[in-house]
């Protein structure tokens, strides 16, 4: 088996330097990552009577006017009223608890058709949690140079010193 041939001793602070550098980058990436928030349940409770008041063109107050979600999220609509309301794709039988995971579908639309507001329609905020590898990526990119940098910058000052 071949043995690698050791460095020499002057490298080894170089080498602790951009091992450091990268070390560093990606603690700081999965520290960052796993700051962000993860999935939740976002509710979404349609009151009695909201369908007359729809049909009369009435803003039901109890209702948001836009929904945050994020893939992952489950959306769980509880429909209180007497007629079945849709949000999307996703069907709310009246008095029933309908619940519906966040997935790409629903990514890339401003609004989503919705049966308990008068426009037809509420608004739709999205944001994608990142995988830690999809994060990572980014990060050994960034290292690779911020480490040559740092190996650069101190061979040039310890030639300095030596002249």
């Amino acid at each position: 088996m071949p043995v690698m041939p050791a460095l020499p001793r002057r490298t080894w602070p170089l080498a602790a330097i951009a091992a450091g550098v990268m070390a560093g980058s990606w603690l700081l990436i999965v520290v960052a990552w796993t700051l962000l928030p993860t999935a939740r349940a976002v509710e979404v409770v349609i009151p009695p009577g909201t369908a007359e008041r729809v049909a009369r063109g009435e803003i039901v107050d109890a209702v948001p006017r836009r929904l945050h979600l994020r893939r992952g999220d489950t959306l769980v609509v509880v429909n209180e009223d007497v007629t079945e309301h849709r949000i999307g794709t996703v069907r709310a039988p009246a008095g029933r608890t309908t619940r519906a995971p966040i997935t790409g579908a629903f990514f890339g639309a401003a609004n989503l058709l919705c049966s308990f507001h008068p426009s037809g329609a509420i608004g739709l905020d999205t944001q994608a949690r990142r995988g830690l590898a999809t994060t990572g990526v980014p990060a050994l990119i960034l290292g690779l140079p911020l480490s040559l940098a740092a190996v650069t910058t101190v061979s040039v000052v310890r030639r300095l010193d030596v002249h």
